[in-house]
């Protein structure tokens, strides 16, 4: 298919489905555009958050899909990162290499605020999801899962801490 059949493809599926806003508890039946998602913060939030490490939910264990939980690392863009070196490489966001080494965040944006401009040690609470399986009867997955796969989190609640490993 040549460019600018493609583009028009695009641009009609775009314009003919409809775009969704959810929340995790939105599950996707038909052919939505997801835009955006997060978790629900009355279900899932500091309080009843299971602390894991960044390396359990990284793992991308179907045993921790849809569990609420807390973990830290860099917040970086659209993701959350092992490292600050693991979050300045290029292509960090969606490298196939990078696996094992971030989690992809979506978010209610204007609610949390935008991410930093530069990586920054943060605790995140939210639900474990999956790019793959997150979104069975979507056309399109816009954010993080519209250029790669592997875990992320549908973030709830962002706890602010001061320092790394201190809140």
């Amino acid at each position: 298919m040549k460019a600018p059949a493609l583009f028009s493809l695009v641009v009609a599926l775009i314009f003919t489905a409809p775009p969704v806003l959810a929340q995790e508890a939105d599950a996707s039946v038909g052919e939505e555009i997801i835009m955006n998602a997060w978790a629900n913060s009355e279900d899932c939030n500091r309080d009843n958050a299971t602390e894991l490490s960044f390396s359990e939910v990284a793992a991308d264990t179907d045993v921790l899909i849809g569990q609420c939980v807390s973990l830290a690392g860099y917040w970086y863009g659209r993701g959350i990162f092992r490292s600050e070196k693991d979050a300045l490489r290029k292509g960090s966001l969606f490298k196939p290499h990078m696996l094992g080494k971030r989690i992809g965040l979506y978010a209610n944006w204007e609610m949390i605020g935008d991410p930093p401009s530069e990586p920054r040690w943060q605790r995140i609470v939210g639900r474990v999801g999956r790019c793959e399986t997150q979104w069975p009867g979507a056309m399109m997955v816009m954010g993080f899962c519209h250029y790669t796969g592997g875990p992320i989190l549908l973030v709830s609640e962002v706890i602010f801490e001061n320092e790394r490993g201190g809140r």
